[in-house]
């Protein structure tokens, strides 16, 4: 089975800061670096280098052709995407002391999804496969309703989350990959609510969804068909969490749909995650599949 990621594609601005940025003022940063990111080139590179069979559907401006070849290099099928006039999407990034990040997304490129090419590319598709997208492209209501139509089922990380989400169309979606923020938006809790409480009231609410809910430092939550787990996050100095969100979402969905157990795609999605978060940029950050082994070798 195939996971077919209408993904978008950003060319990462890295500022290293000692403090963020505060309004009015100005301040220098430590460090500066240019590298691929946004959040779908980020899912598709973890989920290929986790060795699954990754299309890539999504767009670049001409300066973003590096991005492509990246894919390519680990291993993710290029063939649909497209090269388009105007810019690629891009991010301006700040990173902490602490390794904490802020992020302002340009859309660019990202935000020229068509009917006509969501259907190209879903005319590919094959029953037993997965369509992945996040909230960083355009039409994702619509790549959503289509995938669901095709039978596919449709895995939604929603990042950024929406003002208005009653507009996406989620009792469609068979997995949810959020975080606790996230999911509290989505099942209109209170973001300090228990973590608990706040998966519980997301099922409920959207109950056609398996949900993969990650706490950060707590670790992660998953409620679903098979029951509902918890595991805690290994533990590591975080340099950069840019990347960490989308390394677990790729390695989790590789695992899962190469016939793992969830408790496996959750315990191999959290070591390629720890070992993301322990280095910095985007992309750059995503571990391969031997490195997830070799971690989770030292840490059995």
């Amino acid at each position: 089975m195939r996971i077919i990621n209408f993904g978008s594609l950003n060319i990462d601005k890295v500022y290293q800061v000692e403090q963020f940025v505060r309004p009015g003022q100005t301040i220098t940063a430590k460090d500066y670096a240019v590298a691929a990111g946004g959040k779908g080139l980020n899912q598709s590179l973890a989920a290929a280098r986790a060795g699954a069979e990754v299309l890539h559907a999504g767009a670049i401006g001409a300066e973003g052709r590096f991005m492509a070849d990246l894919l390519r290099e680990s291993g993710a099928d290029t063939s649909l995407l497209r090269e388009v006039d105007g810019p690629s999407g891009h991010a301006v990034i700040e990173i902490n002391a602490a390794g904490q990040n802020r992020i302002i997304v340009f859309g660019g490129a990202n935000r020229s999804m068509t009917s006509e090419y969501i259907e190209r590319v879903l005319d590919t598709a094959q029953p037993d496969d997965w369509v992945l997208l996040q909230n960083e492209v355009n039409l994702v209501p619509e790549i959503i309703c289509r995938a669901h139509e095709k039978g596919l089922r449709v895995v939604f990380n929603p990042s950024p989350v929406p003002e208005n989400t009653e507009k996406l169309p989620l009792a469609r979606v068979s997995l949810l990959m959020v975080n606790e923020i996230e999911a509290a938006q989505l099942a209109g809790t209170d973001a300090n609510a228990d973590f608990e409480d706040t998966l519980t009231a997301l099922r409920a609410k959207y109950p056609n969804a398996s949900v993969v809910m990650t706490v950060g430092a707590d670790g992660v939550l998953y409620d679903g068909e098979e029951g509902r787990f918890q595991l805690p996050a290994f533990k590591v100095k975080a340099v950069d969490t840019t990347a960490a969100g989308d390394t677990f979402c790729g390695y989790f969905l590789a695992a899962v749909s190469a016939g793992k157990s969830v408790q496996t795609a959750l315990q191999e999605a959290s070591a390629a995650s720890a070992l993301a978060v322990s280095r910095t940029g985007a992309a750059p950050s995503v571990p391969t599949a031997d490195e997830v082994r070799e971690f989770l070798r030292r840490h059995a």
